[in-house]
C-alpha cells in the first residue's frame, strides 16, 4: 500500500563515519576519479568565460531534479517538485534572474536506484542541466549523485540523510538541511532537557537512514556521560515491531526513539498503545507532517518530533498567505517539504543572481560560498550559511509536539 507519508529530512558532523554502504558506493562508483574530474571541470569552466556552461542558454537556465512520484515517498516528492515549480513560476514572472527564465525538469525515480541513474542519463543528462536540485529519497540520491557530480554538475540541497552529501566537502555539493544523526542528537537533548532525565530506548529501521538515527541518539548519551541504550531494529517494510517494542517495554525504556519513515512510527505507537504501554515518542523530521496527527487521532497524540521548516498552517500569521496561494494552485494542502523546496529555489535564485551575466557551476559554487547569512527576504528563518570548508548550511532544528489534532512547537531551534 503506497504511504502518506515522509522520509525524514537531512548539523554539522557529529563524529559518525558515513554509512558503510554509501561510503562503499560512493568509492566504488567516484572517488578514484572525482578530485582530479571535478578539478578539470571547474578549470575549464573558469579559463573558458565565453562557453555557455551545461544548461544554460541565452535565455534560460536548465535545473533538473528527481523525486518519488509513483512510490512509497511520493507524497514528498510531489510536494517538493510543486515548491519548485511555485517559486521557479514567480521568480520568472518577474523576468527571471539576470535575464534568463528557469526552466525546471523533473523525473520521477520512485525512490528506486536504478530509476534514478536512468533519469541521470537521459532526461537529466549533465550535458542538458545546470544543477540538480533538491532531489528525494536516499537510495536514489546515493545512487545517482556520483553520476552527477563525477560529470560536473551542481547537486544542490538533496531532500536525504546521509553525511555523504556534504562530507567530505566537494565543490559541487551542497546540503541545506539537518541530518538524521543530528536530528535525533537535537531533539533527545531537548526532550530530556524538558521532560528530565528518562530512561531511553531506540526503535529503528535496519537501513542507513535508521543507523543514522541510533547514531545520533548515542552520541547525546555518550554527551550527557550515559550508558547507550538499548536497541531494537527491524527490517524496512517489516508488518508487525511486536518482538522489537517487548524487548524495549523489558529495558524499562520510558522514551522510545523512533529511527524510521512516519508510516513505522506510526504503527509502531499504535502497536504499543494497544498492549498497553505508553512511553514517550520521539520521531524525526519523518514524523512532522500534518497528516500525522490527522489520520493518528489519539494513537500519535503527544507525539515529539524534530523539525527545520515549520508547516505551513492556513492560520499561520506569516506562512497563511503563503499555504492558501498553495493550495490554490495545487488543490492540497502545503506542507514542510512544499515549503523547504520553494526556500530552497529561493535560495538558488539568490546565488544564481551573484554569477552574473555568464553563470557556470564553478561561479555558482563560488556565489553559494560567499553568500552572506541567508534567511528568505519574505519569510525569515534561520539563517543558511556555507563556506569553502563547509558545504553544509543548516545547522539547527526545533522540537515540536502533536497537541490538540496538530504539531505545536515547543523549543526554539537548538544548535
Amino acid at each position: 500500500m503506497r504511504s502518506i507519508f515522509g522520509e525524514g529530512a537531512r548539523s554539522r558532523p557529529s563524529g559518525h563515519a558515513p554509512s558503510p554502504k554509501f561510503a562503499s558506493l560512493r568509492s566504488a562508483n567516484c572517488r578514484p576519479s572525482l578530485k582530479g574530474r571535478v578539478v578539470l571541470v571547474l578549470a575549464l569552466l573558469l579559463s573558458s568565460p565565453a562557453l555557455a556552461a551545461p544548461g544554460v542558454t541565452a535565455t534560460e537556465v536548465t535545473v533538473g531534479t528527481h523525486v518519488d512520484l509513483s512510490g512509497p515517498l511520493s507524497p514528498v516528492g510531489t510536494a517538493v517538485r510543486n515548491g519548485l515549480r511555485m517559486a521557479f513560476d514567480e521568480i520568472d514572472a518577474k523576468g527571471g534572474i539576470n535575464g534568463r527564465k528557469l526552466r525546471l525538469v523533473v523525473a520521477d525515480n520512485g525512490y528506486q536506484p536504478s530509476r534514478a541513474i536512468a533519469a541521470a542519463r537521459t532526461k537529466l543528462s549533465p550535458k542538458k542541466i545546470f544543477a540538480i536540485l533538491c532531489p528525494v529519497g536516499t537510495p536514489p540520491v546515493a545512487a545517482a549523485m556520483p553520476y552527477f557530480v563525477n560529470a560536473g554538475t551542481l547537486h544542490l540541497f538533496p531532500f536525504t540523510s546521509p553525511d555523504d552529501t556534504y562530507v567530505p566537502s566537494q565543490p559541487l555539493e551542497f546540503a541545506a538541511d539537518l541530518p538524521v544523526a543530528a536530528q535525533t542528537r537535537i531533539g533527545l537533548h531537548d526532550l530530556l532537557n524538558l521532560r528530565g532525565t528518562l530512561s531511553v530506548g531506540v526503535l529503528y529501521r535496519d537501513d542507513a537512514f535508521g543507523r543514522a538515527a541510533l547514531a545520533g541518539v548515542n552520541d547525546e548519551m555518550i554527551r550527557r556521560h550515559l550508558a547507550l541504550p538499548p536497541a531494537a531494529r527491524f527490517a524496512p517494510g517489516a508488518s508487525s515491531v511486536t518482538r522489537q517494542l517487548a524487548t524495549l517495554r523489558a529495558s524499562g525504556a520510558e522514551i522510545v526513539v523512533l529511527g524510521g519513515v512516519a508510516q513505522e512510527a506510526f504503527a509502531a505507537m499504535q502497536e504499543a498503545r494497544s498492549r498497553g504501554w505508553f512511553p514517550v515518542f520521539l520521531c524525526t523530521t519523518a514524523c512532522y507532517v500534518p497528516q500525522v496527527p490527522t489520520l493518528g487521532g489519539r494513537a500519535v497524540s503527544g507525539l515529539y518530533a524534530i523539525g527545520t521548516t515549520p508547516i505551513p498552517y492556513p492560520d499561520d500569521p506569516l506562512l497563511g498567505r503563503w499555504a492558501a496561494r498553495y493550495e490554490k494552485l495545487f488543490g492540497v494542502p502545503a506542507t514542510a517539504e512544499a515549503l523547504r523546496a520553494y526556500l530552497d529555489a529561493r535560495l538558488f535564485a539568490a546565488a544564481l543572481a551573484r554569477t552574473g551575466a555568464a553563470p557556470s557551476q564553478a561561479r555558482f559554487a563560488r556565489a553559494l560560498e560567499t553568500l552572506p547569512p541567508w534567511r528568505d527576504p519574505d519569510f525569515g528563518g534561520e539563517p543558511i550559511d556555507f563556506s569553502p570548508r563547509d558545504h553544509l548550511g543548516f545547522h539547527t532544528g526545533f522540537l515540536a509536539q502533536i497537541r490538540g489534532g496538530r504539531w505545536t512547537i515547543v523549543a526554539a531551534p537548538t544548535r
